[in-house]
């Protein structure tokens, strides 16, 4: 069952957390999507859990962007996802990002942004090309990895677009 996370969430995200990511990454990444359960954003932030049984198994977060240029864009960052260990190669991130997806879009969202693996989120649809049109707010450590998608059939032309995120993800050290 895939349901929206609240403050309730945080010991049984950390155990999903903990259990997803390695000994370095998962503080950072449990901390990141702790922040955006706790920011209230304008417009909201989307966080999911999947849970098996009465056990969450699954986490993603999708926050919003703030562009400098372009107020009327509405766009989503992916950050972060994760599924327990024990459960990963059962389609759970998929579900999970697939149902966001439907959420943002029936919200009327134009863009979503990922920073990760191209060949892992590639088969969600986002794409490398795309993404040079989004410059982030910091300097990417991985260049290969910045991914975007469209939602719609919104016309974006070849226009570059800078933009802000919401506290949580405005760390030098996360990019």
């Amino acid at each position: 069952m895939i349901r929206d996370l609240t403050l309730n969430d945080f010991g049984c995200l950390k155990e999903v957390f903990y259990n997803s990511f390695s000994e370095d990454e998962a503080p950072l990444t449990y901390d990141v999507i702790t922040k955006i359960i706790c920011t209230k954003a304008q417009p909201p932030s989307l966080c999911l859990g999947y849970e098996e049984g009465d056990k969450l198994v699954g986490a993603v977060a999708f926050s919003p962007i703030y562009f400098e240029d372009n107020p009327q864009m509405s766009a989503y960052i992916l950050a972060p996802l994760a599924v327990h260990i024990v459960h990963q190669k059962k389609g759970i991130a998929t579900k999970l990002i697939d149902k966001s997806k439907e959420k943002l879009s029936d919200l009327g969202v134009d863009v979503l942004l990922v920073y990760g693996d191209p060949n892992y989120y590639g088969r969600y649809g986002f794409n490398v090309e795309l993404a040079k049109q989004f410059i982030p707010p910091y300097p990417l450590e991985y260049e290969f990895g910045w991914q975007a998608m469209m939602l719609n059939s919104k016309d974006i032309k070849k226009d570059i677009y800078k933009f802000s995120c919401v506290k949580a993800l405005s760390d030098a050290s996360l990019w």
